[in-house]
């Protein structure tokens, strides 16, 4: 304690202030002042006692009028004053000062002005130097090759506090955007999952005392794409208790990249040398070290290393090379390691435990760094005095690139050309008397297992299911396509027995992948099309079992189609309707109605549901259950949406420019905008473009979309709902819905599904149960409107249980926007 007080008091000392009284009455003449004052001012006592140096004489002139300002607007609420402005000495030179003044009367009641003035010209140069050290500084890490950062270790957790522009650019982000996305600069939050744990390692040692950071880690771009990042931190001070630190972020991603590359080739080199008679080397430049493979003989032996560390130094190559040769072999190795070529040269070698000299083949391939140096030689070394093994040699390879270019790595399967060819070839050739069929399969919820588990589960799966197609007795030849796309061509004595196979096989298939994963909803889709041998067409018959599978794909009890030839009608009727979809958007056939929502107790309207119909050249309409599947299928149901939500849009403007009022329109989305990374932005963007408060829009989804991709959709929703979209989920209860989903999702309304509706009628048990689930959707503060509201009993059963939101055919159909706007818009009854 004695030693601070000691400082203080040092600092204090150093400290110049003085006082002065001043006449506030006779235009703020100074009447008494300290020697203090007289240091600070230059002025002396004589000047004072002349009765005519007022206290705006010690202003510079054109600063007089500012403070004047100032100090009568704090002396109106208060009676003290402090302020810091330019003094001027007597002798013209300026200096700063604080002042502190406060007005009494003395004992004759006039107003004195009693003013402490504090000379702080030497905070005022720290000041200066402080700025201009900040500004180089700036300038400096503005300059440097990666970007900095000052951050703030806080709790668990590492805090932006500043950063240069290059630092949010190399992730893609604006400024704002990477706070927004980042939580407010929570560095954690763009760091690749599996990454965190070295960040959390590294905020463990600070909070141990260490001093320094550096790791190397992966950054999730904005994008989505990742970012290899090289960090390296040195402490900076204590800021509010929490530790600063300094950061150099580089962007190390191609590096990185190219390490992978060089492990990769690494690990091709090192498979293809321990499976073969060959000698596969390679050569360190930097190191001068020599690496063997381990199943060469004389490593084996114990008569060489594996690692020969000297290897030019050493003169080792001279100890194996035939003295004739060793010059010409020394040249070419050296014309190598300073040129990136490829090089091929035969001399005779006497291998270790040999007793004669062999000729040998060696064919050399360099490896140079960015600054084009070579660091790296890989060789084979091949006998060319025994012509039965480089026969042998030559036979397996071609072997081995038949096989690597008719077959799928990981399952081992043969490749989609390789089995159109095989399966063209032994077609030609088939017992007539027997039964064939191409059989394709894929499976529902594969995305669980890559997703939850990783490629490499994903990988495995595929590799049981390509085993259980292959050790079939039925299987002619098996393919994977691609993804989890099968094919395979099966031969048995009969149709039911083909068929019976196929769906054991399946069925044996998932139950051994159900236990796996317990939590997956893991399933085979399999089209099944019987061939006529006698006359066919491969390309057709394999296309005719896709078709199969993929209305298989749509069933719910029964995985398993037989190809049928409405199949390829109802195909042929999907791709007519696809390609039709761009011109009747063009011509606007494809138009926009409103079907209004109620309040069932009073006919008061509550808003309006958007729907699309399709207009025919007859006038006529099609309805969205003929074309909205297919859309989806193709996947131009997106384009269709936007457009639905554009012209909803429209209207909203028209009617708010025409002063009527407006009323919230609910808009679907399809689950196929999850794929999709700029879905939230492009709907924010469009209510923006059309200045439509987003009050007036509700995001409608289907509920089998959270089942699709959970985790995406409930990110897109909750990034809706933050700029005031309301969230509908339609159709709730047709399929996939429970009342967990709605506890955890940013839904704001229920749409109670038609079919419960419907069952109002059937039995007392039915509307108990409407009645009990509708109160469990209460109890989890959603709104709920009911779909397909067609007669009064239906109404007054839902009124009397207090649900009385609703739409259908007993309020109104849908309409178009002209007869809405006439029957609905600024006249909310009925």
């Amino acid at each position: 304690m004695g030693g601070n007080t000691l400082r203080k008091s040092d600092i204090v000392a150093r400290v110049n202030y003085g006082t002065l009284l001043v006449d506030v009455q006779e235009h703020n003449r100074i009447i008494f002042a300290d020697a203090g004052f007289y240091a600070i001012t230059g002025y002396t006592l004589q000047d004072v006692e002349k009765q005519q140096l007022c206290f705006q004489d010690l202003f510079v002139k054109e600063d007089f009028p500012i403070y004047a300002k100032e100090l009568r607007a704090i002396l109106a609420v208060q009676d003290t004053a402090y302020l810091e402005h330019r003094l001027q000495r007597k002798d013209g030179s300026v200096t700063y000062v604080f002042c502190f003044g406060k007005q009494r009367q003395d004992e004759n009641g006039k107003l004195i002005g009693e003013i402490t003035l504090t000379d702080i010209s030497h905070i005022k140069r720290l000041q200066a130097k402080f700025n201009e050290t900040e500004m180089e500084l700036e300038a400096l890490i503005q300059n440097l090759p990666g970007s900095v950062s000052i951050v703030e270790i806080k709790e668990t957790a590492m805090h932006l506090l500043h950063a240069t522009e290059d630092y949010f650019h190399q992730f893609g982000y604006t400024r704002e955007e990477y706070m927004e996305t980042s939580n407010g600069g929570i560095l954690g939050k763009l760091f690749y999952p599996q990454d965190l744990p070295i960040l959390n390692q590294h905020i463990a040692a600070i909070a141990r005392g260490e001093k320094t950071i550096f790791m190397q880690v992966r950054v999730i771009r904005k994008d989505q794409s990742l970012m290899w990042v090289d960090v390296r931190g040195q402490f900076l001070r204590i800021q509010n208790g929490n530790p600063l630190f300094y950061l150099a972020t580089f962007d190390i991603t191609k590096a990185k990249q190219r390490d992978e590359e060089l492990r990769l080739q690494t690990e091709r080199y090192q498979l293809i040398a321990e499976h073969t008679d060959e000698l596969f080397y390679d050569y360190d430049v930097k190191h001068d070290t020599m690496n063997l493979p381990l199943n060469f003989l004389p490593v084996r032996q114990g008569k060489i290393p594996a690692v020969i560390p000297g290897y030019l130094e050493r003169s080792i190559p001279k100890k194996v090379v035939h003295p004739e040769d060793y010059p010409r072999f020394l040249r070419e190795l050296m014309s190598c390691l300073t040129e990136e070529k490829k090089t091929s040269i035969e001399v005779r070698m006497r291998m270790p435990g040999a007793e004669d000299y062999e000729w040998y083949r060696l064919v050399c391939v360099c490896s140079a760094n960015e600054q084009g140096e070579i660091v790296r030689l890989f060789g084979r070394q091949t006998s060319v005095d025994n012509l039965r093994r480089l026969k042998k040699t030559v036979s397996e390879d071609k072997r081995i690139i038949e096989r690597l270019s008719t077959t799928d790595p990981v399952t081992g399967l043969l490749n989609r050309v390789a089995f159109k060819e095989r399966s063209a070839l032994y077609l030609e050739e088939a017992d007539t008397n027997a039964c064939y069929a191409f059989v394709y399969s894929d499976f529902n919820d594969f995305s669980y297992v890559n997703d939850n588990f990783g490629y490499d589960s994903g990988n495995t799966m595929l590799y049981e299911f390509g085993s259980i197609i292959s050790s079939s007795p039925a299987t002619v030849f098996g393919s994977r396509i691609n993804s989890d796309y099968f094919l395979c061509l099966m031969k048995t004595d009969t149709r039911d027995e083909l068929e019976r196979l196929v769906r054991e096989r399946d069925a044996l298939f998932v139950q051994r992948q159900r236990k796996k994963y317990p939590a997956s909803e893991i399933q085979v889709a399999t089209g099944i099309s019987f061939i006529d041998p006698r006359h066919f067409e491969v390309t057709e018959e394999m296309d005719n079992a896709n078709l199969a599978r993929r209305k298989a794909k749509t069933g719910k009890d029964d995985l398993c189609c037989i190809y049928y030839e409405a199949l390829r009608t109802a195909r042929a009727r999907e791709k007519a309707i696809a390609a039709e979809l761009h011109g009747a958007i063009a011509s606007r056939t494809v138009e926009l109605f409103l079907q209004p929502k109620f309040m069932m107790d009073d006919l008061r309207i509550i808003g309006a549901e958007a729907l699309v119909r399709w207009r025919n050249p007859d006038g006529t309409y099609r309805m969205p259950s003929e074309f909205i599947d297919i859309l989806e299928k193709v996947g131009y149901i997106v384009e269709l949406d936007f457009f639905m939500y554009e012209e909803v849009l429209r209207s909203l403007r028209q009617w708010q420019d025409n002063g009527m009022p407006l009323v919230p329109i609910s808009v679907n989305f399809s689950r196929l905008h999850n794929n999709y990374p700029n879905f939230v932005d492009r709907v924010i963007g469009l209510a923006k473009k059309y200045q439509i408060d987003s009050r007036y829009i509700e995001v409608e989804v289907t509920e089998s979309a959270f089942a699709s991709d959970a985790q995406q959709m409930e990110r897109n929703m909750c990034r809706l709902r933050e700029v005031g979209f309301s969230i509908d989920i339609d159709d709730f209860g047709k399929g996939y819905s429970s009342l967990s989903l709605l506890m955890g999702s940013p839904i704001d309304v229920v749409k109670v599904d038609k079919a419960f509706v419907d069952s109002i009628e059937l039995s007392e048990k039915h509307r108990e149960y409407i009645k009990r689930m509708c109160m469990l959707i209460q109890a989890t503060e959603k709104e709920i409107v009911f779909e397909g509201v067609e007669n009064r009993k239906q109404a007054d059963f839902l009124c009397a249980c207090g649900f009385k939101k609703a739409q259908g055919w007993l309020l109104d159909k849908a309409v178009p926007v002209s007869v809405f706007e006439q029957k609905y818009v600024g006249n909310p009854l009925r």
